[in-house]
């Protein structure tokens, strides 16, 4: 709904401003009826000529702003769409185990239990991945994201398994803000890991009550 109001308001201000130039010679036509002083009429139109030149640039510069919007807007919704594609294949391997080992394997050979975890904890890192990607969090909301996240031990398991091909990956593209995403996640790797040992996934449950 927002999207297709900020459309709609920069395409009415562009016809609006399109239809007032138009519309302008009709009224000092109209004014030719009242006014003998064709010396002032003859200004007020070259006034006309100099303010048209404007608000045609202007009506123009809308339309621009407008298409360069939408092209943005649909260059952002082709990237929601990749990536949901992506949590989509992620799920179904969590979903049957059988299929994890088409991807890429873990450094280490780990438990089936803690590998679908692992996975799953790559899911919610790549959702403030993308948020952070389209500009919708900056550099100080990421970091109180991540604090919090490298209290838990699968997270930080987790970034010690894919950190260097994160890395890689990041390096390769050139994209500065995928590089900053992942220095991020390093930065706040090593404050979790300097404030000491991260709360063990056994210990996030208390015992069921009797």
């Amino acid at each position: 709904m927002e999207l297709w109001r900020r459309k709609s308001f920069l395409w009415a201000t562009a016809f609006a401003t399109i239809a007032v130039i138009a519309l302008t010679p009709l009224a000092l036509k109209g004014l030719s009826s009242f006014q003998e002083d064709w010396q002032t009429l003859s200004n007020v139109g070259q006034a006309y000529g100099f303010l048209s030149v404007i608000f045609s640039g202007a009506a123009l510069i809308g339309v621009a702003a407008s298409i360069a919007y939408q092209a943005h807007q649909t260059s952002i919704a082709s990237e929601e769409e990749r990536r949901a594609a992506l949590r989509e294949l992620i799920l179904t391997s969590i979903n049957n185990p059988e299929l994890l080992v088409c991807w890429q394997p873990s450094r280490n050979a780990l438990p089936l239990a803690l590998t679908r975890q692992l996975y799953f904890t790559h899911l919610i890192v790549m959702q403030w991945y993308s948020d952070y990607l389209l500009k919708r969090v900056n550099d100080e909301a990421t970091r109180v994201q991540l604090a919090l996240h490298f209290k838990g031990e699968r997270a930080r398991e987790h970034w010690v398994d894919r950190s260097v091909n994160w890395r890689e990956f990041a390096e390769a593209t050139g994209d500065a803000r995928q590089i900053r995403f992942v220095n991020l996640m390093d930065d706040e790797y090593e404050n979790a890991v300097s404030a000491g040992p991260p709360i063990p996934a056994s210990a996030y449950f208390a015992p069921d009550s009797e």
